[in-house]
């Protein structure tokens, strides 16, 4: 019983994990364990307001928080797509260039050559990860919530 315990609890937290990432169900992962939880451990009733309550938590999170993340970001310059991706190879461009030129040098080459690309629109593209964050901070917190719920009501035998 304890292995069950321990691969459900494994597979909600790869869902938990699953919510940061705008394009993986991470709530529907955490459901799909809890069901297996509930199927493989015989439990025979599970009160309607719990089930209410994770189904809620799930579409919040996969539903509501990707319009959410469209509605915020549609209205600026740069796309939701752009602007991670320009940060994450600015930062990673930044470390390359260190690592072959030093600390100091690296940076400095780096910023003069590529980062006057990033640098014009980086008002835009912050406030768009900005928003991008908070949107990933709402899935996550119901990922969590649905754990925590799940881990209390379901799983009182741990």
């Amino acid at each position: 019983m304890l292995i069950i315990d321990f691969l459900i609890i494994m597979m909600m937290t790869i869902g938990l994990i699953c919510t940061l990432a705008p394009r993986l169900c991470g709530t529907v992962i955490i459901l799909v364990a809890a069901t297996i939880y509930a199927m493989i451990t015989g439990i025979d009733h599970v009160p309607l307001w719990i089930i209410q309550i994770l189904l809620l938590l799930s579409f919040i999170a996969e539903c509501m928080a990707r319009g959410l993340r469209v509605f915020l970001t549609k209205d600026y310059k740069v796309s939701r797509i752009y602007s991670v991706n320009t940060t994450v190879c600015n930062l990673a461009g930044i470390t390359v260039a260190q690592v072959g030129l030093g600390p100091f040098l690296g940076v400095i080459v780096w910023e003069l050559m590529i980062g006057k690309a990033f640098l014009p629109r980086m008002r835009d593209i912050s406030k768009v990860l900005v928003r991008l964050f908070l949107v990933a901070a709402l899935r996550y917190i119901c990922g969590l919530v649905m754990i925590m719920i799940i881990i209390q009501y379901m799983m009182k035998n741990l």
